[in-house]
Formats: structure tokens, C-alpha cells, sequence
């Protein structure tokens, strides 16, 4: 998603726009801008004026070869296709029917106090199509994310919304649930080449190990064409305060026109016709609670 630094006239006139669009936390056009503006330092001496920093995330577009028969639009000559668009602040909605597989590919909720032994808590990823029931994906720490295991493979419809939401455990309860839906940016999706938000406070110096394999020299996604990557910034609103940096839960998401069966019996959903063995996922995409089990031991 492309993010841009504006002058504040152009703040001005723009962020009445898109502030409406978030003013309930939810986007209600499905493709039009959104953004925050953040003053560096909230309290000044008279005379003196803080710093304003005006982030604007506009809709991008998750475009590459889908492979199989034709391109889904009908007039494509350059061999790739739309997959997916992404409406700020990171809703996806595919354009075509399509494959989505799920990758949680790090966690670890930062903290802006100097706690001593500071241990990241667990967090926890969910799920929605259609402004369905946000499901559980993902729960634990870091010790407990596998990048390679695909959390979920569904076939979707072209036009149905994909959000993805997450918090973390505080205390005996949770903190605050924010989703790809959520006002003040704290969930953005990303395509290959974007740049995260202005004033946030990720950089090469604080990327956690986990992130770096998904960001060029010059801090920009660095993803498949059909990829899309989400990033959770879940403890922290104030965007001028270092621990905003958008790495307390990352996730990849990858569009195919085929399904991504291994052909070894053992992907998520349990489908393989040659040999559906011990997994009992269903057919057309759904999910197989136990995929987890290789199905080919007998």
C-alpha cells in the first residue's frame, strides 16, 4: 500500500475525506484513501509549534501471473492478472475467484517501557470473510510460529472482503482487538515494493529477525506479485512513540487460481485424490482441523 507525506494543505483538505471513512474505525468506501495526523510533541511550550506528520495509505493492487487456463479478465495480454485489491488500511478484496493461503510469519508484541527480561506475551490471529465471525488462526509466542506451515487455504469469491485481527494476552485478560477494519492504522496491508507509514517507527536498526527476510535495504516489502503482507501494531495508538513500529504480529497472505496442493497427501485441507489417508478436510478449499497430520501414515 503506498504511503506518501503530504503538506499540510493538502492534510487539510484531504483529511476530512478520509477521516470520515474511519470514523465509526471501519472503511466504508471500498476504495478510497485513509490516513492519520500526528503532532511531535503533543504538549508545547507557547511560541513554540510541534511537528505535524500527515500519512496518507492509498489502494493498491495485488497483480501477477495466477497461471492456469486465461487470465480471469478476459482482455489481459501481459500475462498477469488482478488477484486482489487492497482498501485501506488493509481489507483485501479478490478481484477474481481465487485460492488465499495464510502464513503467520512472526510475533512479539513490543514494548515502549524498559521493563527488565521483557518477555513478548502470546498473541492471537483471527480470521473473516465477509464480515463473518473473526475465527482463530493463530495462538502463542514466537517459539511457537512455524513461517512455512499454512494456517489456511480456502477458495474465495471474487468481491468477498479477507480481514485479518489480532491482540495479545495483558494480564489475566487481552488488550485491545484490531483488525484490517481498524481507524489510527494499526493493521496495514502491504504490497511488493510499499513502504510502511509514515512516522511509524519500524527501521532497519529495530526489524526483528523475523521481518528482515520480507524488506529491502531501503525498508520496502519485499514480496511475491500475489503476496500481501500484514503487519500488527497492537499495543501502542501513539504513532510518534518508538515502540510503534508495526511488529507485534506479522502475517503472509498468497493468491493462486490453483489450489496449492502438495501432492503428497499432507496439505492443510487433507485433499489429495491419489491418497486422502488420515486427513479429514472436505473438498473445495475447506479447512482440515487436522493438518497438521500426515496423511500419509497409515
Amino acid at each position: 500500500m503506498k504511503t506518501t507525506r503530504l503538506a499540510a494543505i493538502a492534510a487539510a483538505i484531504v483529511a476530512p475525506l478520509s477521516m470520515a471513512g474511519l470514523a465509526h474505525g471501519q472503511v466504508s468506501d471500498p476504495l478510497i484513501p485513509v490516513g492519520t495526523l500526528t503532532a511531535f510533541p503533543t504538549l508545547v511550550q507557547t511560541g513554540t509549534h510541534p511537528t505535524l506528520t500527515w500519512s496518507m495509505m492509498h489502494p493498491s493492487k495485488v497483480i501477477g501471473s495466477l497461471g492456469g487456463n486465461g487470465n480471469g479478465n478476459g482482455n489481459n495480454t501481459t500475462g498477469t492478472d488482478t488477484a486482489a485489491v487492497v482498501n485501506p488500511p488493509g481489507t483485501i478484496i479478490p478481484s477474481q475467484d481465487v485460492y488465499v493461503t495464510v502464513q503467520i510469519i512472526g510475533t512479539g508484541p513490543t514494548t515502549c517501557s524498559n521493563t527488565p527480561n521483557y518477555t513478548p506475551p502470546a498473541t492471537d490471529l483471527r480470521l473473516s470473510v465477509d464480515g463473518s465471525t473473526f475465527v482463530q488462526l493463530f495462538y502463542g509466542t514466537q517459539a511457537a510460529v512455524n513461517s512455512s506451515q499454512k494456517l489456511y487455504i480456502k477458495k474465495l469469491r471474487a468481491g468477498q472482503r479477507l480481514d485479518l485481527g489480532g491482540r495479545f494476552v495483558q494480564g489475566s485478560g487481552w488488550s485491545n482487538f484490531y483488525t484490517t477494519k481498524s481507524a489510527n492504522l494499526q493493521v496495514v496491508s502491504l504490497v511488493n515494493g510499499d513502504l510502511l507509514p509514515v512516522g511509524s517507527s519500524f527501521s532497519a536498526s529495530n526489524m526483528a529477525s523475523y521481518l528482515k527476510p520480507y524488506f529491502d535495504t531501503t525498508n520496502r516489502a519485499k514480496i511475491g506479485p500475489l503476496s500481501v503482507l500484514v503487519l500488527f501494531e497492537l499495543g501502542q495508538t501513539n504513532h510518534s512513540q518508538p515502540c510503534f513500529d508495526y511488529q507485534d504480529q506479522a502475517v503472509l497472505l498468497t493468491f493462486s487460481r490453483n489450489h496449492p496442493n502438495n501432492g503428497h497427501g499432507n496439505n492443510l485441507d487433507g485433499v489429495d485424490s491419489s491418497n486422502p489417508g488420515q486427513g479429514k478436510g472436505g473438498p473445495n478449499g475447506a479447512v482440515d482441523p487436522s493438518g497438521g497430520v500426515d496423511d500419509e501414515i497409515r
